[in-house]
C-alpha cells in the first residue's frame, strides 16, 4: 500500500515532532521531512516532492504564507494545509489567494486534523466557518462582476464563429477564457476564481470540446486569432 507524504513546517519543535509522531501511527501516512523555517522548507518540498505540506505561518527566514505561495507556483500538485495559531480573517484570504487547500488552527482535535488532511488529499478546500459565508459572497459578487463586464463589453456584432462557438459558454468557462488569454497559469486561475486547481482543468477540458480545440496552445492562438 502506497503512503501518502507530508512535510511539516513549524518553527516550534515540540508542535512539528508531535505532529510527526501522531502522523506516524496513522495508517498510510509517512512524515518525509520536518522543518522549522520557510526556506527550509521549499528546499525539503524540491527535495521530497510531499504530496501535503503542513504549513505554520510565523517562521523565521520566509513566513509561511510566502512559502506557500512559492511551492504552489512551482509545485501546484503539492496541497498545503495551513497550521496555525492564528484566525486573522486576514491570514485565511492570503492563504486562499496563494492556493492553499486548508486552514486550521491549532488546538483543535486530531481526529479533526486527520479529517482535513483527507479533505485537502481529496481536492477539496476547508476553511474556517467563521469565513465560509463571507468566502461564499465573495465568489458569488466575483461571477456577478464577471458577467456584468461581459454584458457590458460583448459587441451585439459578431462573427458566426463567436455565436456558434462561445454562446454555448457559461460565465464561468468564459472567466476562465478571459484569464487564459492573458496568459495565467492554472494555479493562478484557481487563485483568483476561489477554485481548485483540479476544477479549473476539469473546466477547461469542457471548453476545449465546445470549442473543439486541442488543447490550451490551440485555444489561446483561437482567442487572438479572432479577437475574443
Amino acid at each position: 500500500m502506497s503512503q501518502t507524504t507530508i512535510l511539516i513546517a513549524d518553527d516550534q519543535p515540540l508542535i512539528r515532532d508531535g505532529l510527526a509522531a501522531i502522523l506516524s501511527m496513522e495508517e498510510g501516512y509517512s512524515v518525509v521531512a520536518t522543518t522549522g523555517d520557510g526556506i527550509a522548507t521549499i528546499e525539503q518540498v524540491q527535495l521530497h516532492r510531499p504530496q501535503l505540506v503542513m504549513m505554520d505561518i510565523h517562521m523565521p527566514k520566509l513566513d509561511g504564507l510566502e512559502a506557500t505561495k512559492r511551492i504552489k507556483a512551482e509545485f501546484p500538485e503539492i496541497k498545503v494545509l495551513i497550521l496555525t495559531s492564528f484566525e486573522d480573517e486576514a491570514y485565511i484570504w492570503e492563504a486562499i489567494r496563494h492556493g492553499a487547500s486548508g486552514y486550521l488552527v491549532k488546538g483543535v482535535e486530531t481526529k479533526k486534523i486527520l479529517s482535513t488532511i483527507q479533505v485537502c488529499l481529496d481536492g477539496g478546500i476547508t476553511y474556517p466557518l467563521s469565513i465560509q459565508p463571507r468566502l461564499v459572497q465573495a465568489m458569488r459578487s466575483s461571477e456577478e462582476h464577471e458577467e456584468r463586464v461581459l454584458e457590458e463589453n460583448i459587441q451585439p456584432i459578431k462573427t458566426e464563429l463567436y455565436d456558434d462557438k462561445l454562446s454555448g459558454l457559461s460565465a464561468q468557462e468564459r472567466n476562465i477564457l478571459r484569464n487564459l488569454k492573458q496568459g495565467k497559469s492554472n494555479q493562478a486561475i484557481a487563485s483568483d476564481m476561489f477554485l481548485t486547481t483540479g476544477t479549473v482543468k476539469n473546466y477547461l477540458s469542457v471548453i476545449y470540446k465546445k470549442l473543439n480545440v486541442s488543447g490550451r496552445s490551440e485555444t489561446i492562438a483561437y482567442l487572438h486569432e479572432n479577437d475574443l
